[in-house]
């Protein structure tokens, strides 16, 4: 059948029979009760992590330079209609995406993994192949003299789609700039703060919040904590009703 196909107009009022709620990264599957009869899907996909420091030759020393903020992965909602297509203890599967790590001195943080959804299944048998259902995972954040915060993670395919936000660049002059905060998950977690500046020292990053939030640049102060923000985990919520 269709993906997503529409159904009758029906009176019934359908009741929710079970929510998994599924954190763990990389391939994992959701196992559908009996009396399902269609399926809300959300999905997120990972932040990406916080630039690290960057340091520039200068005379007989070095200037140093805040890194960008890691971007927020993207959310998408679908709803999937199986009825007679869909029984108890078939399978969806998914890959679940990680969270793109905070950068070391003079390193891109790195990006956040997809959370996708790929098949139904019935043991061996594929019953429906999905096409390209992705919430994108968020850039790193760079390391650079002039760090740029990472890319958004964009969703495509589900029947709501929700960008994540931009990393924030890395703000100040060399020796005392601030560090880009991590952008927020689209519908999801929160970025986490750029590493801040007093004095000539300054703090470390946050990391992202579960699920989807960028992690925080390190901080571009001539001494003190210059730790980047690490990108949070994708996640994945079906809710079964019947």
């Amino acid at each position: 059948m269709s993906l997503g196909a529409g159904r009758a107009a029906s009176t019934r009022e359908y009741q929710l029979i079970d929510t998994g709620t599924i954190t763990s990264t990389g391939g994992q599957s959701y196992t559908i009760p009996a009396g399902t009869r269609y399926l809300e899907i959300e999905c997120w996909g990972a932040g990406g992590g916080g630039g690290g420091r960057k340091g520039v030759a200068a005379g007989r020393g070095y200037d140093y330079y805040g890194g960008g903020g890691g971007g927020g992965g993207a959310y998408l909602k679908k709803t999937y209609y199986g009825a007679a297509d869909m029984l108890e203890n078939d399978d969806l599967t998914f890959t679940v995406g990680a969270g793109g790590g905070g950068g070391a001195a003079n390193t891109a943080g790195s990006a956040g993994g997809d959370t996708t959804l790929f098949l139904h299944t019935r043991g061996l048998s594929t019953i429906t192949t999905f096409s390209s259902v992705v919430a994108g995972g968020g850039g790193g954040g760079e390391s650079d003299t002039a760090s740029v915060g990472g890319s958004v993670g964009t969703a495509s395919n589900g029947d709501t789609n929700t960008n994540g936000t931009v990393g924030g660049d890395a703000t100040g002059p060399a020796n005392s700039m601030a560090g880009g905060d991590g952008g927020a998950g689209g519908n999801g977690g929160a970025g986490g703060d750029g590493g801040g500046v007093e004095a000539a020292t300054g703090t470390d990053a946050d990391n992202g919040t579960v699920p989807g939030g960028g992690g925080g640049g390190a901080n571009g102060a001539f001494m003190g904590d210059h730790e980047s923000g690490d990108g949070a985990n994708g996640k994945v919520i079906v809710k079964a009703y019947g």
